[in-house]
């Protein structure tokens, strides 16, 4: 039973990626040729409006009559890697983080520093097929960040992974497949509740959006793999595609420009589970200006958790966020590594700079737990430069 689902898994794969190929080409051949139809009509129409203008203003103006000359509109070029190229994020950060735990021991006290980049080449000029990509530093479905030499025994580190690779087809309006090296979807849950956004996934996914027929913004189904915590970079992951231990219905619902919700049922390894979140922006109010809560309920082993937060901004460079989380203990430690399991109050502080830079200051603490934690209160200094703004500047994006 397993090899023969194995086999289907691999049948699936690789008829979707050839259907996406094939597809994805005579799209593009079919546009270049509209492109190029339109072109040569243009120049026809543009010839026949040159040859049907007067010698002159002189010729036709009347008496108290006056004379329109048309201008001729400038288009201007498209950057030049857009037509084939989008990249969708790009960041340089580099982070101080101080770690304590229960007992009083300091167990991190460092600097790293982060690169990351996610991007596809289109197919189409529309983006409707594509390949999409994404790399990052870390080496742990947990960890997205590298060591320097400053607080690590090991010193200085320099690995970048590929981390997601997958092909991604549009064939109708509100319906898209995807197919390899994932990303996972999480709908207004974060990786608080659900799983750190460093982590993957090996598998495929569909993904509807069209709510006048299914009633939510988007409804997607996910059947993959999720496991190799300690194996970051995708091409070891790889032969997991014939295998399948995770799977996923999740549907989001924006029920107004200041509500919007999100649920889905996950199971993983025979373990289900229930997530909910929902955002709420509260603008008349002084504190805060926006509201979040979420959390989840495993039935397999019975356990329950959350996290609820707020967030104000003071001005236009300035947001502050604050919340409470209590993550049950056997949770997995697969969700965010800021937070962990256990009870906490945090505090998130963001501030926008110039030229593309930003800082953040993060800071939690544990509060009233039964267990020993690894990060019973934590402190992180971030700076940031988005690498995309700074490119989009230029013209080159």
């Amino acid at each position: 039973m397993v090899r023969s689902t194995c086999q289907w898994r691999r049948f699936w794969l690789g008829a979707t990626t050839a259907a996406i190929v094939v597809a994805a080409y005579g799209r593009a051949a079919g546009q270049e040729l509209r492109v190029a139809s339109a072109a040569v009509d243009g120049i026809t129409d543009n010839t026949a409006d040159l040859l049907a203008a007067p010698a002159g203003p002189a010729a036709t103006a009347q008496a108290g009559q006056a004379v329109i000359t048309p201008s001729s509109r400038r288009t201007m070029p498209a950057p030049p890697l857009a037509r084939w190229f989008d990249v969708q994020s790009g960041i340089l950060s580099t982070r101080f983080r101080f770690t304590e735990t229960t007992s009083g021991l300091v167990t991190q006290e460092q600097l790293q520093h982060r690169e990351e980049i996610k991007a596809r080449v289109k197919f189409d000029a529309s983006g409707a097929y594509s390949v999409n990509f994404g790399l990052g530093t870390g080496d742990q479905f947990v960890r997205g960040w590298n060591n320097t030499a400053y607080g690590t025994p090991n010193g200085y580190a320099s690995n970048l992974f590929v981390k997601q690779l997958f092909a991604s087809a549009a064939p109708v309006k509100g319906l898209e497949i995807q197919t390899g090296g994932l990303f996972i979807a999480k709908g207004e849950s974060t990786e608080i509740t659900s799983y750190d956004n460093d982590g993957y996934i090996v598998g495929e996914r569909v993904s509807i959006k069209r709510p006048r027929t299914l009633h939510v913004d988007e409804l997607s189904v996910t059947l993959a793999y999720l496991g190799d915590s300690t194996t970051s970079s995708l091409w070891p992951r790889l032969p997991r595609l014939g295998e399948t231990n995770y799977y996923q219905v999740l549907a989001t619902k924006r029920f107004s420009n200041r509500l919007s919700a999100s649920a889905d049922v996950t199971t993983v390894a025979g373990a289900t589970s229930l997530r909910n979140g929902i955002k709420l922006d509260t603008p008349r109010l002084l504190v805060p200006t926006s509201i979040r809560f979420e959390h989840y309920a495993r039935f397999n082993s019975p356990a329950y958790g959350f996290s609820i937060s707020g967030e104000r901004a003071v001005a236009k460079w300035l947001t502050l966020s604050a919340g409470w989380v209590d993550i049950d203990q056997h949770y997995g430690a697969l969700n965010s590594d800021r937070f962990g399991s256990g009870r906490r109050w945090f505090t998130v502080d963001n501030i926008t700079l110039v030229g593309g830079l930003s800082a953040q200051i993060f800071y939690q603490h544990g509060v009233a737990n039964s267990y020993t934690l690894q990060n019973h209160q934590s402190l992180q200094l971030l700076l940031t430069y988005n690498v995309l703004k700074g490119l989009q500047r230029t013209g080159v994006l």
